[in-house]
């Protein structure tokens, strides 16, 4: 019996020499991550829009009446007046402002025509006028005419002094031409667009160390160790029932 053992322990002892042992060691593997990311893209664009309006309209005037201020002096016997005239050209609707002082008092008519009369010491005026203002040292004249032709203011009055000064008579509100009006409006505008891109990144990670094993076909050391020890026993054992008590 114990021969038997020994030789099979001298069999099996090869076993653990040619078997390979087993290990562990680092072996790395690959994954693969994705990574999702959000672009915002943003376009400003800037225009100018420009609008040209056009209007026709009529050009309207109003124009002067050309009556000079003035100063007037009288040298008339006593008892008598001296006369001044001055023709003034109107057109319906013109108006006339006129301020007249004087200073003794004299007397102011407008007539229609340049034909008159006055009384026989000149002072006051025979027939009809349009206006008529007597014995003053101070007066403004507002007269508006109702049609177009050419009055006469006619001044009298005695040895004296008069200021005549013009307030801003002037003609009437009258077409002067059609006119075409132009006008041009530039506008800046600003445009904003956004555009929001989604794209996906591919990431490798590598993997941390993991044990290594060899393929399950080949013996364990751990194997080999233990039915050899296992052997060794059983062989001492023997060896020991043989010695002489």
């Amino acid at each position: 019996m114990r021969t038997v053992m020994f030789a099979l322990l001298i069999l099996l002892s090869p076993l653990a020499f040619l078997m390979p042992v087993s290990d562990s060691g680092p072996a790395t593997s690959t994954t693969y991550a994705v990574t999702n990311r959000t672009a915002t893209a943003t376009y400003t664009s800037t225009a100018f829009d420009t609008t040209v309006v056009s209007t026709t309209g009529t050009m309207m005037v109003q124009t002067p009446v050309s009556i000079p201020s003035q100063g007037v002096g009288f040298m008339a016997p006593i008892g008598r007046c001296s006369q001044f005239t001055m023709p003034v050209t109107v057109r319906s609707g013109t108006t006339l402002n006129l301020e007249v002082t004087s200073t003794n008092p004299v007397n102011l008519y407008l007539l229609p025509n340049e034909t008159y009369q006055t009384s026989p010491n000149g002072c006051s005026l025979v027939g009809s006028s349009l206006l008529a203002e007597n014995n003053f040292t101070a007066y403004t004249l507002h007269w508006t005419a109702t049609e177009n032709h050419t009055v006469y203011l006619l001044l009298t009055g005695p040895a004296t002094i008069i200021i005549l000064t013009n307030h801003g008579s002037a003609q009437s509100v009258q077409q002067l031409a059609t006119t075409t009006y132009e006008s041009t409006e530039t506008n800046l505008n600003v445009y904003s667009s956004a555009t929001i891109a989604n794209y996906t990144t591919p990431t490798t990670i590598p993997a941390s160390s993991q044990p290594y094993y060899l393929p399950p076909q080949r013996l364990e050391l751990s194997l080999i160790a233990f039915i050899a020890a296992l052997l060794g026993t059983m062989l001492l054992l023997e060896s020991k029932k043989g010695l002489p008590g």
